[in-house]
């Protein structure tokens, strides 16, 4: 009973310590960097599992622990138990049913929840004036179009991709496989993951198909202001992927009406 006791207040000591440092961990953030409300999804879908999940990971540690220390060997010479196997009924239905029920738990929420939660607010959108972006994949280089503004292949001064969102608005990307002869042949390419690690969220993109992922921007940033606010294959696709990259910019409506003027009327000079 007394190593019962002495196990328990080590444990709940331990807990405690890890729940204060856990808590602090989310107070500075988990993620390294969000702008879009569904990076946020994440991080609070994160800090609660690993908020239920610190006792249980202190449980283990503070066992291994406490038995090493207090039921090691205090003879020079180790002689074999005279009882080789030991088993306590009830401490395995109870780590069992806690086990049940965690899985159970994870299962509902965030797991259920958050799906739900997307299909919900992807159906609520069909209705809204979305903005849309057209994402073509090819080795190695992302393309832009914004069919809504007449653009297509949006680029910066030298002629290098870049995506431009306006801030605190829900973005449609329509994610496609580069495919010129409209083949739709999925051996025709190879697959390429579409990944914004400020937003939260990626999509593999897989030829002959056509995939969407929704996102709502929340803060004016750029990839000048963070490096994670960049499109980046996160899909092993050739020599040249840890080069398929292009910067992201998250800016005010007004700016990004001016950007996307600039944009026509660079198109216009190339017609």
């Amino acid at each position: 009973m007394g190593d019962i006791l002495a196990f328990t207040l080590v444990w709940i000591l331990v807990s405690a310590l890890g729940e204060i440092g856990i808590q602090s961990l989310i107070h500075h953030g988990v993620y390294y960097y969000t702008a879009t409300t569904q990076a946020l999804d994440g991080e609070a879908a994160f800090a609660f599992i690993i908020t239920v999940l610190t006792p249980v990971f202190a449980f283990i540690v503070v066992m291994i622990g406490y038995d090493m220390i207090r039921f090691r060997s205090r003879e020079p010479g180790m002689r074999p138990s005279p009882r080789q196997f030991y088993n306590n009924k009830v401490f395995v239905s109870i780590w069992i049913l806690v086990s049940i029920a965690l899985n159970l738990l994870f299962f509902v929420h965030p797991t259920a929840s958050a799906v739900e939660q997307m299909f919900n607010s992807e159906k609520e959108r069909y209705n809204r004036h979305d903005l849309i972006i057209n994402v073509t994949a090819r080795q190695w280089q992302w393309l832009f179009d914004y069919p809504q503004y007449n653009i297509t292949q949006a680029q910066d001064a030298n002629g290098n991709s870049i995506l431009y969102l306006p801030v605190d608005r829900t973005v449609r990307f329509v994610l496609r496989s580069y495919d010129p002869m409209h083949m739709y042949d999925p051996y025709a390419g190879v697959i390429h993951s579409f990944w914004i690690p400020a937003f939260g969220v990626k999509q593999d993109i897989i030829p002959g198909e056509t995939r969407y992922m929704y996102v709502h921007t929340n803060k004016v940033t750029s990839y000048n202001v963070d490096p994670m606010v960049r499109v980046q294959c996160a899909e092993v696709c050739g020599p040249g992927h840890p080069f398929m990259e292009a910067p992201v910019h998250v800016v005010s409506n007004v700016d990004f009406m001016n950007w996307i003027k600039q944009q026509q009327k660079l198109q216009a000079g190339q017609s």
